[in-house]
C-alpha cells in the first residue's frame, strides 16, 4: 500500500489505498448467518458502498470446539463470488476473543470493510493537515432505543409500534 503521497513538510499521506475500516461481529444461532445478511454485505460491496476486506464465519460447537467456514463455501447472496481485499485480515486471535462469550450452538460472523465514502474524507482531511483523533459509531439498535424512548417515553407520545 505505498501509493501514498506527502504533502508538505509534515509528511503526512494524502492520498490513500484504503480508508477506515470497520468490523463487524455479528453473532447468530447455527452454523452460517442467514442468506439475508450474506446478501447485505454483497449488495454493499457490489455497489461500491462497502469494499469487503475480510469475512470470516466461527461456530462453537455443543463440545466447545472451534470450526471456521470459509467465504467459498457459504451459499446464498452470492457472497461466495465477492472477492475479499484484505483476506486474512481477521487474525485468529479476533476470532478466539469474539467466541470467547458465544455460547455453545452460536457462531459468529466477523465482516471487516471499508466505507469507500471514508476515503475521499479521509484524503481531503489529511490535505487540510487535519487528523482524525477519534471516530466512534453508535450501532443502530442503540440510536433507535434512544430516539424511540426520547420521542415516545420521554414525550408521552403514543407508539405506534404498540398500536400495530
Amino acid at each position: 500500500m505505498s501509493s501514498a503521497t506527502s504533502s508538505g513538510s509534515s509528511g503526512s499521506p494524502t492520498s490513500f489505498d484504503y480508508g477506515p475500516v470497520e468490523v463487524f461481529v455479528i453473532e447468530f444461532e447455527g452454523d452460517r448467518p442467514d442468506p439475508g445478511v450474506l446478501d447485505a454485505l454483497r449488495a454493499l460491496a457490489n455497489d461500491g458502498t462497502i469494499r469487503l476486506l475480510d469475512l470470516v464465519i466461527a461456530s462453537r460447537g455443543a463440545d466447545g470446539s472451534v470450526v471456521l467456514s470459509e467465504i467459498t463455501e457459504l451459499a446464498g447472496g452470492g457472497i461466495e463470488h465477492v472477492e475479499l481485499g484484505l483476506q486474512g485480515l481477521v487474525s485468529e486471535s479476533d476470532v478466539a476473543e469474539s467466541l470467547e462469550a458465544a455460547r455453545p450452538g452460536l457462531s459468529i460472523a466477523i465482516a471487516a470493510f471499508e466505507h469507500c465514502w471514508a476515503t475521499t474524507l479521509a484524503e481531503r482531511v489529511a490535505a487540510a493537515r487535519g487528523t482524525v483523533v477519534h471516530a466512534e459509531r453508535i450501532p443502530a439498535p442503540a440510536v433507535n432505543q434512544l430516539l424511540h424512548d426520547v420521542v415516545f417515553v420521554d414525550a408521552g407520545a403514543a407508539d405506534p409500534a404498540a398500536e400495530a
